[in-house]
């Protein structure tokens, strides 16, 4: 209950703090062609989110058809607009369609799991190769005097760890956990499941290729929001979009409102107001993007083919 009150409140909040008459004024003057470019880029990141997923689980050895797994995404991101939890809801009903199609319990939620740690993971991995983008800049300068770094410090070489960690780390946790957990599992027993689950053939294979299927998802989900600032005229550079689409969008997966709607223009106009921008065109252009979730929804109709389900070891195509 407090949820559901507190959703709109976030977000009534976050308007009357920029200012609603500021924030219609930005809309009525919007760049149509950079919001239609902003949706065809919003649009393609979804559908390579649907793919990613897919293949995620055809490795899990529950194989589904391309356009199963895409109906059932944009199903699951529809629900992510009606229910309050952000990416919550969706996320549960993409697990439960897979087992309802035969996929093992463990193998479903799983495959959920890791693709969701999959887009967390390279889209911070992207903001660190953006901060190379913005070396020298006076923004760079600014972002140095908030964090307070000393002037002996590398902007390239603090970069460069951590683009090195996030790249690595996923992979050593993930080789950590199958190793403690194989210790003394029971064969047949759910901790054994899960063990065998992450120790799949190809597992190095498929965790590059799920780093590059995620980065072409964020280079169009970057590319959105970048597209919805330039239409209400917000100049910043593009490593500097890059690198506070991170933020954003963990804020708005946050599961404490109803599709990121009050986090997302939140976290926007308190990163950007930084830098300059002011803050009713800062959430005017976080509101765009959730808009484009919104005029996507109605795709949740789209008809779901056989999922061409084919369990077992023959079930990873790579």
């Amino acid at each position: 209950m407090l949820r559901l009150l507190g959703a709109p409140l976030l977000l009534g909040g976050v308007v009357w703090w920029a200012g609603p008459q500021a924030i219609w004024a930005a809309l009525r003057g919007a760049d149509g062609r950079w919001l239609a470019a902003g949706l065809l880029c919003a649009f393609a990141g979804n559908v390579s989110a649907a793919l990613r997923w897919g293949e995620l689980a055809r490795w899990l050895g529950h194989a589904v058809s391309p356009r199963w797994s895409t109906a059932v995404y944009f199903q699951g991101a529809a629900i992510n607009i009606v229910l309050p939890g952000a990416v919550v809801g969706g996320d549960l009903f993409r697990a439960w369609q897979l087992q309802r199609d035969g996929c093992p319990r463990g193998a479903a939620g799983l495959s959920v799991v890791l693709d969701r740690l999959s887009g967390l993971w390279i889209l911070f991995a992207l903001a660190a190769l953006g901060l190379f983008g913005g070396l020298g800049t006076p923004e760079m300068q600014r972002v140095r005097g908030l964090l307070q770094m000393p002037d002996a410090w590398s902007t390239a070489w603090l970069a460069a760890m951590l683009l090195l960690a996030v790249l690595v780390l996923p992979l050593c946790v993930l080789l950590a956990l199958a190793t403690l957990a194989g210790r003394g599992a029971q064969p047949g027993s759910r901790r054994a499941t899960a063990v065998e689950l992450l120790q799949r053939p190809k597992g190095l294979k498929q965790y590059l290729w799920q780093a590059a299927a995620s980065l072409l998802v964020h280079v169009f989900t970057v590319g959105a929001l970048f597209c919805a600032a330039r239409a209400f005229g917000v100049a910043l550079p593009a490593w500097l979009i890059v690198v506070t689409t991170a933020p954003i969008l963990l804020l708005a997966s946050m599961p404490v409102s109803f599709g990121g709607w009050g986090t997302r223009e939140a976290a926007a106009a308190a990163g950007w107001s930084v830098f300059g921008i002011a803050p009713p065109l800062a959430v005017a252009a976080a509101a765009t993007y959730g808009i484009y979730a919104l005029l996507q929804a109605p795709l949740a109709l789209w008809p779901m083919a056989s999922a061409n389900k084919v369990s077992g070891p023959d079930a990873a195509p790579r």
